[in-house]
């Protein structure tokens, strides 16, 4: 995939003096390449054409046809934010958005569940939070993936031994209820289990704060529900107390995604995606943070990783979404963000990051990750400009300026290429390799929209060959309409 512009020489420039792209056709994601915009015209007619048609001789495929179309011309698009602890998604996904105060930031784990990211429609308010909830069997399925659960289980195996109970045989929901029981009653007839075992009763805790909130009233199992705008912070985190643990762990454990309804503040050229930060939960035994990501992922128009400015390894589920659709790996960007932690002195040394730089770039080949795709930034310079301006804040943000500007001065002189253009951007006060990035994001969307929804759009047309059975007129017609596709499948590639 190309890291050039598909900007329209003839384009006036934005305030900002970059060129746009010329305005999508039938309001599409991103700007639209000009090479493009014949083949996309030619789309549109061709399912107006088929809807029509349909409309007249097969009413019972119009609907079908009409979604295609729809699909065709729908202007959504998502971009999945994964990382782990401490690479700065929250600030990063808040940069980009160009709002500080959406989402809530801590040195510890911050997002708990899946939290989506986008725009008001037409007519729809700003500043909305929107709770999904998991069914019950799901939200009993996911803690039983949990650590929390896996602790206590190989407790009680441990302990109990054969007396133990047959955990495996149960479903989600009674397995749960049954480990919660049967470590209370061993921690009664045995007092020193808490003292061997003494993360016993903070896990069974949460459990049973899980437990609780299934019977109470207030879970709305498979429904989506409004909250306020100022609860998201604890929705988002949960209420904690000052060592650190959760207080509201059940409700957050059976949330699906918490909505945020937010006007955007960036400079997107066009329609901004749907910004998906998505959680960081210890790994071990926590298959419950996997199925949330890979859930998202498979359906994510756009994935960035985002990643600490050092080696970088893919975590497990990576490879095996990519392996489930092999094309989202041109769609992958990987951002080594906190560039301000990259030690300037050992910049192009042995071990420093242009090495590592080099090597994640071959790490990332190998799950079909261009190395065009890696990225740099520095998302917390930004996330400080758009704080309330205070005598800390501003302090903070000089320092961070100042650090950036001596590592932006260790690439003077050095080799042009798409390292020393990322490091540059990254440490640009007016870019912080979040306008860079902002950017190919749009680019990377409009090539794959365009195309990969005319794709969708065509197979749909192509999936009734086999089941449309017409006569005369009406069967020259629709054949002519197959004609049309078929070569619009050439075109498209």
């Amino acid at each position: 995939m190309s890291d050039g512009s598909p900007f329209a020489k003839d384009a006036q420039p934005d305030s900002d003096g970059r060129a746009p792209s010329p305005r999508p056709p039938f309001g599409r994601v991103g700007p639209v390449p000009r090479r493009e915009s014949v083949w996309a015209g030619d789309v549109e007619s061709l399912l107006a054409d088929a809807v029509a048609f349909a409309g007249r001789e097969a009413r019972e495929y119009a609907a079908a046809l009409e979604q295609a179309a729809a699909r065709f011309r729908s202007s959504a698009w998502s971009v999945l934010v994964a990382g782990l602890c401490s690479v700065g998604k929250s600030s990063f996904v808040s940069a980009l958005w160009g709002d500080s105060e959406l989402l809530p930031t801590a040195v510890r784990d911050c997002t708990q569940t899946n939290t989506y990211v986008r725009a008001p429609a037409a007519g729809e308010a700003d500043r909305q939070v929107r709770l999904s909830y998991l069914s019950r069997a799901e939200a009993a399925a996911f803690v039983t993936k949990g650590f929390s659960y896996h602790r206590l289980a190989e407790m009680l195996a441990t302990v109990l031994g054969p007396h133990a109970p047959r955990l495996d045989e149960m479903s989600p929901e009674p397995r749960l209820r049954a480990t919660i029981a049967a470590v209370k009653k061993a921690g009664a007839q045995r007092p020193d289990l808490l003292v061997l075992h003494d993360y016993v009763a903070d896990e069974l805790e949460q459990l049973e704060q899980f437990v609780a909130f299934l019977d109470a009233p207030a879970y709305r199992p498979g429904e989506t529900v409004p909250a306020s705008w100022d609860e998201r912070r604890d929705l988002l985190m949960g209420r904690r107390r000052p060592d650190g643990r959760t207080l509201d762990v059940g409700k957050l454990w059976t949330l699906r995604r918490v909505e945020l309804v937010r006007r955007c503040e960036s400079r997107w050229r066009n329609t901004p995606p749907v910004l998906i930060d998505t959680p960081w939960i210890p790994l071990f035994h926590e298959a419950r943070r996997v199925d949330l990501i890979v859930e998202q992922a498979l359906h994510a128009d756009i994935l960035v990783l985002l990643a600490l400015p050092q080696l970088f390894q893919c975590e497990d589920w990576v490879p095996v979404v990519l392996r489930e659709r092999p094309d989202l790996a041109q769609r992958t960007l990987v951002v080594f963000n906190q560039v301000d932690t990259v030690d300037a002195l050992a910049l192009y040394a042995r071990d420093g990051f242009v090495s590592d730089f080099k090597e994640n770039a071959r790490r990332l080949a190998e799950h079909g990750i261009p190395a065009g795709n890696l990225y740099m930034a520095c998302a917390r310079l930004p996330f400080l400009a758009g704080l309330p301006q205070d005598a800390y804040v501003a302090e903070r943000a000089e320092k961070l300026r100042k650090v950036l500007a001596s590592i932006r001065k260790r690439l003077d002189g050095r080799p042009e290429g798409d390292f020393k253009a990322r490091l540059a951007a990254a440490c640009d006060p007016e870019d912080a390799g979040i306008v860079t990035l902002r950017r190919r994001l749009e680019d990377v969307a409009a090539e794959y929209a365009a195309r990969q929804r005319a794709r969708e759009a065509l197979a749909a047309l192509d999936a009734l060959r086999p089941t449309l059975t017409l006569a005369g007129d009406a069967a020259r017609a629709w054949s002519a309409i197959l004609d049309r596709a078929e070569k619009m499948r050439r075109v498209i590639g």
